[in-house]
């Protein structure tokens, strides 16, 4: 048999996949249905999401809790933030960055002093506005990255943004498969948890209409995992968080909110 080939058994795979670290939430219940205590290195997680139902607050969430000390059990590690709809704001990340920090500090107490301004050199930002500024940037990213060793985690918000104009559906399908082919690539060779934010469309069917996520249904199969958050109580800061699909877990749903601390159980 040819040796590009190596036959696992499935001990062998399940060590392997248990042996992979994860980013946790802040939200014990969303930890828990995702299914391995946070979002898993070397996975695509997809979440989907009205405006105002929390999926750039999760990213950015997730953005501070890479960088958790290995001492408690996390990556210490950076995150990378492709923006393509201007969502990012970095008073809003600071806010969230510093307090998931103060945290740690005080389960650690003093033996280890983490400093705010050490924390933010782990955070690199692109705006990557414009179809062929996106393309163009997720072309160089296998160098960046190879410059930026510590990166764990990858955000891009939104993935349907860039292909909203100037480019025909069959074209935006062949460039799609194309860039979450590299993306898969990078996220298992490298051990990178990739997570995308999508926008939700409606579809017009014979009789109504229904609120679907964007990019078709050929995209929905992408991602290793797809998140859908809805916001029935948007006043109370009340967030749900739905599995629509998941190679790990059954479909389940979390309650959680967004607090001026990022995301957090509901108390």
């Amino acid at each position: 048999m040819s040796s590009d080939f190596k036959i696992y058994n499935a001990t062998e795979l399940w060590q392997i996949e248990t042996s992979l670290p994860s980013i946790p939430t802040f939200s014990q219940n969303l930890d828990k249905i995702l299914g391995n205590d946070g979002i898993q290195l070397g996975s695509l997680t997809e979440l989907l999401g009205l405006s105002g139902s929390g999926k750039t607050q999760l990213c950015l969430q997730l953005c501070a809790s890479v960088q958790i000390p290995k001492i408690l059990g996390g990556l210490n590690s950076e995150a990378l933030y492709v923006d393509t709809n201007a969502n990012f704001t970095v008073e809003r990340f600071k806010e969230i960055l510093f307090s998931s920090l103060a945290k740690c500090q005080e389960i650690m107490g003093s033996s280890i002093l983490i400093k705010e301004e050490d924390a933010l050199k782990k955070f690199h930002y692109v705006k990557a506005f414009g179809l062929e500024n996106f393309c163009a940037f997720l072309y160089q990213l296998p160098n960046f990255l190879s410059d930026k060793p510590h990166i764990k985690l990858i955000i891009i918000d939104s993935i349907a943004f860039p292909f909203k104009e100037g480019i025909s559906l069959k074209q935006r399908t062949g460039l799609l498969f194309r860039l979450m082919a590299d993306l898969q690539k990078i996220a298992l060779n490298k051990q990178i948890a990739v997570v995308l934010t999508n926008e939700m469309t409606t579809r017009i069917g014979l009789s109504t209409g229904a609120i679907v996520g964007s990019l078709g249904d050929t995209w929905s199969h992408r991602c290793n995992m797809r998140l859908l958050l809805t916001a029935p109580e948007p006043l109370k800061n009340l967030r749900l968080a739905v599995i629509l699909k998941s190679n790990v877990t059954a479909e389940r749903v979390a309650k959680f909110q967004i607090t001026s601390d990022g995301i957090r159980d509901i108390q």
